[in-house]
């Protein structure tokens, strides 16, 4: 048996010496909690000014960039009953500078999570 989920994440990739990041986490912070809540902020390089992994993985060239990503899901069981699930994370849209990603938010938040109700 497989069982499927699929949702969207929003991760920003950011930097501490980046004036535009600052200016969008303080966008962010007038944001509700449940918006807040949709976005994941990701460091850019390690301590040692390399890319991290995930940055590196998304091809992620500078900051602030928003990404949004699909997670997909799949579950199913071994032949022990044991449950056995892969998660592959796919990017869906990017966005990149600080005033692009504040214009764009909230319509973002809109069509990506549940953070609105209806």
């Amino acid at each position: 048996m497989i069982t499927m989920m699929k949702n969207y994440h929003l991760y920003v990739f950011t930097q501490k010496s980046c004036p535009p990041c600052v200016r969008l986490k303080d966008y962010v912070e007038t944001l509700t909690t449940d918006e807040q809540s949709e976005i994941d902020y990701v460091s850019f390089k390690t301590a040692s000014g390399e890319l991290t992994s995930l940055a590196s993985g998304f091809g992620i060239k500078k900051t602030p960039t928003l990404l949004v990503v699909s997670i997909e899901q799949s579950c199913e069981l071994d032949g022990n009953g044991d449950e056995i699930c892969h998660v592959v994370e796919t990017p869906v849209e990017r966005y990149e500078g600080a005033s692009y990603i504040i214009k764009s938010l909230d319509s973002l938040i809109d069509a990506y999570t549940y953070a609105h109700p209806d």
